[in-house]
């Protein structure tokens, strides 16, 4: 064909039914990944192919798995955030200008996204579930900054510093929306337009099922 010799070869695992067991019509366990994009959205299944699913070792899939991870993950870990942090900058008038977004977005990409970050590394090697788990232990990190400075309540007494607070966590979800984009562009734009809307989104990214 004239086409030069690839240079590298990525041989992935399979994904199985529960158990380990190798899906068939026969045994019903086939799993319609259109029917789940359909109910869930093609960010969710997104995230699981890429969080859940080993990309070297084969992985089981079952629906009541997905759901399980959906709720957990994204109903519960990121959709949370992002709505009750929003919820708060709403209340508080804090906002972010597209000027300072952007100084954020420009300091991501410096730190996370340069030559052999950690993070470009992962999904340069094909490690695309520890790319998720970083961005997933920023989630967690945001709710442990909420949970410790408890803006909703210091805004009482101290807005300022409520303020503070809650620039502390926008700044990670906006460094969150930026290593999701790759990976999960649907939801990466809408943190982005919230933050800049400063409003609590009007639906739930991840509504519960």
């Amino acid at each position: 064909a004239g086409l030069p010799l690839s240079k590298q070869i990525v041989v992935n695992g399979f994904v199985t039914g529960k158990g380990g067991v190798k899906m068939s019509k026969s045994l019903g366990n086939v799993v319609d990944p259109i029917e789940i994009i359909d109910e869930y959205g093609t960010d969710a299944l997104r995230y699981y192919a890429l969080r859940e699913v080993h990309p070297f070792e084969d992985s089981p899939f079952t629906l009541e798995m997905f759901k399980e991870s959906y709720n957990a993950n994204l109903v519960n870990g990121l959709g949370n955030l992002v709505s009750r942090t929003m919820k708060m900058s709403e209340d508080f008038g804090t906002k972010y200008t597209d000027e300072h977004i952007q100084q954020v977005i420009d300091a991501v990409y410096e730190d996370v996204f340069e030559q052999g970050s950690p993070f470009r590394k992962a999904i340069e090697e094909f490690r695309f579930n520890d790319a998720m788990d970083a961005v997933w232990q920023l989630i967690a990190s945001a709710d442990e900054h909420i949970q410790i400075t408890q803006p909703f309540k210091m805004a009482k007494e101290n807005k300022e510093k409520a303020q503070e607070d809650l620039f502390f966590v926008i700044h990670i979800l906006i460094q969150i929306a930026q290593m999701l984009k790759p990976m999960m562009p649907e939801t990466a734009e809408k943190i982005l337009q919230t933050i800049k809307e400063n409003k609590k989104p009007a639906e739930p990214l991840f509504p519960r099922k």
